[in-house]
C-alpha cells in the first residue's frame, strides 16, 4: 500500500473584502500521519497555483493544514539511495513551485495550525505573512541534523524575515542542540510568525487577519529589522557548537552557516535559491545524510515497533519497587514514580541513601512544578505514593521489582531470594546490572522464570536506550512486561541475549582496547582522543572513562575477560591508572592536563612508533567491527540494526554516521575485514 500524498484543496469564500482563496494540505490521514511533501504533493501545489494564477477575483489566500498539523516537511523515504542529479531537481522543484506562490499579485497568510517543521516551515516563510496557534506545539528546521539543509528557501528567506542571529540559532544550532525544537511562543518571538492567536478562535482570527490586510486596515512592516544585528556573536557560537558537537565530520552545517551569511548579506535571492539547490544535490545522496535517514528510521520508527517484544500481554503494574536507592536506584526510581503513577517502595539498607533518595527525587518533582510542567497537587499526590525503607515486607505486593545494588553477583543473588519471599509467584524481577550473567542471577530461585534484565543508562533522564536482556529461562510474560515498562518509561527498549556486556558495554571495551593499544604505541592521551572524536563522536575515550568512572569500566573490562579471555584481556597500565584512585584520566583543575601518575603508568612498548590520526581511529572501529561480528554471527542480537539502535541511543555514535554497522559497510570495512556487509536488506530483527 503506497503512503498517501498530501494534497493541497482550494476553496473559496466570498468575504465583503472579496473573495477569499483557502488552500488546505491534507494527506486524508489522521494526525498520527502528518502532511509531507513529495513529488505528488508538488504536482498537486502546482495545479491550485495554476488555478489561483489564471483567477481575476480573487483578493488573498489563506493557507493551512489539517487538524493538529501544518506540514512537516519532505517525505524522508525519496531520501534513500537518491542521486545527485535528483536531488538538484527535487530542489529545483520545490523553489519553482514556492516562488510562485511567493508570487501572488495578492495578500497571501500561512495559518499555522499544528506542526510545522522543515519543508512545511519554509512554504509559511513564502507567504506574506504568518499567523501561528498555541496549541501548533512544535516548529523547527530539523535538516542540519539529518546532515543536508533547509533547501527550499530556508536559508535564505529565514535571515530577511526574522534575523540572522535567529534564523543560525534555528537552522544550525538547534539542530545540532539534540534536535531542538521550538515551541509556538518562542516561534512568535523569534519573529517566524506576525500574529499569535489562540487555538480556540484560531482560524477564524486568521481569516479576520487576511482581510484586514487585504483592507489596508493592517500592514506588516519590517522595514525595521536589522538583519544583520548579533551575527559574529551569532556565527562564533555555531562554530563553536559545529566543532563541539561533529568535530567536522560532517559538512552540512557549514554549508547552512555559509548560505545564511549569504542572504543575510543582500544576496541575490534567485542565486540563493541556486545555491541551496547545490548544495542539497552534494550533500543528500553523501554517506552522512543517507545514514542520517537511516539513523532517523531506526530511532524514531523501528524502535517503538520494540522489535523482538513477544506477542502476549504484559503483567499489569498496581505497585512497583526498586531496591538499593543509590545513585541509579534513586534515577530509576523517580522515573518509575512520573511516569507510572503508581504506589513505589524505595529499598535499601542505609538510612541515609534513602533520605538521599527521598530529596532527589522530591526534588525532581520540585523542579517539573518551578517549570511549570507539573501542578504543585500532582506532584504532592506523587509524593505521597513513594514509601521509603529498609524492610522487603513493605515491598510485599509488587508487580514490578527492580534491583540497582552493586555489581556483585553474590549480592543480587541474595536480594532475589529474599524478594521471592515477599512476592507472588508471577511478580516480574528485574536487573539493572550492566555485564553480570542475568540467567545465573536467577539460576537459584523457585521461579527463575519471572527474572529479565533491564539496563538503563547514565544519566538515565538523558540517555533514551534501555537493553533488554533475555536470559534463558525467562517466560514470555516477564520480558513482554520489561518491554511494556521501558515504554511506559518513554525509553527505547533494544533486545539482546545474556552474553556479557550485553551490546554497548561489549563494543565499548572493545573501542576502549584499542585506544589503549594506541597508548602502548607512543601516541599520547589527547592523541587519541582527538583522533577519534573526528569520527563525530561527542568526546573520546579517555574522556568518557572519567564521565564513566575508572571502577565501572575495570568491572566491565574484568568481566568480559572472564567470559571471552584474550581479545577483552585488562590491559595492566589499565589497572594502574584505575588503583591511583583518580576519577579519571584528566585533571580538569588543572586545565585538563593527564595526571602525572596516570601518564606514568603507560609502558610504550619496545620499537613502537606513535600512529597516524587516521592508524589510531582505524585501531578502534576493526576492534569494535570484529565484536560486533562475532555478536551476530553468535545471535547475541537479531540484526546489526539492534547494535545500531543501541549506539546511537546510548553511546552518542552521531546520526550522520547511521550506527557503527553502518559506518563500517559505508566505509568499507565490513566488506575488507569480512566480506560482506552487516546491514542487509532483510531485517532479522522484524520476524
Amino acid at each position: 500500500m503506497s503512503d498517501p500524498v498530501t494534497r493541497f484543496h482550494l476553496t473559496y469564500a466570498d468575504r465583503p473584502v472579496g473573495r477569499l482563496a483557502l488552500l488546505t494540505m491534507d494527506n486524508g490521514e489522521d494526525h498520527t500521519k502528518p502532511n509531507v511533501f513529495g513529488a505528488g504533493a508538488l504536482q498537486s501545489l502546482s495545479d491550485a497555483l495554476d488555478e489561483l494564477e489564471a483567477a481575476d477575483d480573487v483578493a488573498g489566500l489563506l493557507l493551512t493544514g489539517k487538524p493538529f498539523i501544518f506540514a512537516v516537511g519532505a517525505d524522508l523515504k525519496s531520501f534513500t539511495g537518491i542521486d545527485d542529479a535528483t536531488a538538484l531537481e527535487a530542489g529545483k522543484l520545490g523553489h519553482d513551485v514556492f516562488a510562485r506562490l511567493q508570487a501572488l499579485p495578492f495578500p497571501t497568510v500561512a495559518a499555522i495550525n499544528g506542526a510545522c517543521m522543515g519543508g512545511g516551515l519554509e512554504i509559511a516563510l513564502h507567504c506574506d505573512a504568518r499567523t501561528l496557534s498555541t496549541g501548533a506545539q512544535v516548529l523547527a528546521f530539523p535538516e542540519v541534523f539529518l546532515s543536508i539543509l533547509p533547501a527550499w528557501g530556508g536559508t535564505q528567506l529565514a535571515p530577511r524575515i526574522v534575523g540572522v542571529k535567529d534564523a543560525i540559532e534555528t537552522i544550525v544550532i538547534n539542530p545540532l542542540n539534540t534536535n531542538r525544537t521550538m515551541r509556538p511562543k518562542e516561534a512568535f518571538e523569534r519573529g517566524y510568525a506576525d500574529r499569535f492567536y489562540d487555538s480556540a478562535t484560531f482560524l477564524d482570527d486568521s481569516v479576520a487577519f487576511l482581510e484586514r490586510l487585504i483592507s489596508g486596515e493592517e500592514t506588516i512592516d519590517r522595514s525595521s529589522l536589522d538583519v544583520m544585528e548579533g551575527f559574529e556573536e551569532a556565527r562564533n557560537n555555531a562554530l563553536g557548537m559545529i566543532e563541539g558537537k561533529t568535530a567536522g565530520a560532517t559538512p552540512a552545517p557549514g554549508r547552512a552557516l555559509e548560505l545564511i551569511e549569504f542572504a543575510a548579506r543582500g544576496g541575490d535571492l534567485a542565486e540563493g535559491r541556486v545555491k541551496e539547490q547545490e548544495a542539497l544535490a552534494e550533500l543528500l545522496p553523501a554517506r552522512h545524510a543517507q545514514a542520517s535517514v537511516y539513523s532517523f528510521n531506526l530511532t524514531q520508527q523501528r524502535v517503538k515497533k520494540q522489535p523482538g517484544k513477544p506477542d502476549v500481554p504484559a503483567r499489569r503494574i498496581r505497585k512497583a519497587a526498586i531496591i538499593g536507592a543509590g545513585l541509579m536506584g534513586a534515577q530509576i526510581g523517580s522515573l518509575h514514580l512520573q511516569r507510572l503513577e503508581v504506589p513505589l517502595v524505595m529499598k535499601d539498607i542505609d538510612e541515609g541513601v534513602l533520605e538521599r533518595c527521598r530529596e532527589h527525587i522530591e526534588g525532581e518533582l520540585d523542579k517539573r512544578v518551578a517549570k511549570g510542567r507539573m501542578k504543585p497537587g500532582k506532584a504532592a499526590f506523587l509524593k505521597g505514593l513513594v514509601t521509603y525503607t529498609t524492610s522487603y515486607d513493605d515491598v510485599a505486593g509488587a508487580d514490578w521489582v527492580l534491583e540497582a545494588v552493586l555489581e556483585r553477583m553474590d549480592l543480587k543473588q541474595a536480594v532475589f531470594a529474599e524478594l521471592e519471599e515477599v512476592l507472588d509467584e508471577a511478580a516480574v524481577i528485574a536487573t539493572n546490572t550492566s555485564s553480570l550473567s542475568v540467567t545465573e542471577m536467577g539460576s537459584k530461585l523457585a521461579h527463575p522464570e519471572r527474572v529479565v534484565g533491564l539496563h538503563f543508562f547514565n544519566p538515565i533522564a538523558v540517555l533514551p536506550l534501555v537493553e533488554v536482556i533475555r536470559p534463558q529461562q525467562v517466560a514470555d510474560e516477564a520480558l513482554s512486561t520489561a518491554f511494556d515498562v521501558a515504554k511506559k518509561l518513554k525509553k527505547s527498549a533494544v533486545l539482546c541475549e545474556d552474553a556479557p556486556g550485553f551490546i554497548f558495554n561489549r563494543l565499548l571495551m572493545r573501542f576502549f582496547g584499542g585506544a589503549i593499544e594506541a597508548l602502548r604505541s607512543g601516541n599520547s592521551f589527547q592523541e587519541i582522543d582527538d583522533a577519534i572524536r573526528r569520527l563525530g563522536l561527542p568526546m573520546g575515550p579517555f574522556v568518557l572513562l572519567g564521565l564513566v568512572g575508572p571502577q565501572v569500566a575495570l568491572h566491565t573490562a574484568e568481566t568480559l575477560e572472564e567470559a571471552f579471555g584474550e581479545r577483552f584481556a585488562v590491559d595492566p597500565a589499565f589497572r594502574e591508572m584505575v588503583s591511583s584512585g583518580r576519577p579519571g584520566i584528566y585533571d580538569w583543575d588543572a586545565g585538563g592536563e593527564v595526571y602525572p601518575d596516570v601518564a606514568a603508568a603507560v609502558e610504550v612498548a619496545e620499537g613502537a612508533e606513535p600512529l597516524s590520526a587516521e592508524g589510531i581511529r582505524a585501531l578502534a572501529v576493526e576492534a569494535v567491527a570484529d565484536e560486533a561480528r562475532r555478536m551476530l554471527d553468535d545471535g547475541v542480537v537479531a540484526d546489526a540494526r539492534d547494535i545500531d539502535t543501541a549506539m546511537l541511543l546510548g553511546g552518542g555514535w552521531p546520526f550522520f554516521n547511521g550506527g557503527i554497522c553502518l559506518y563500517l559497510d559505508q566505509t568499507g570495512v565490513s566488506e575488507r575485514l569480512f566480506g560482506r556487509p552487516f546491514v542487509t536488506a532483510e531485517d532479522h530483527g522484524r520476524r
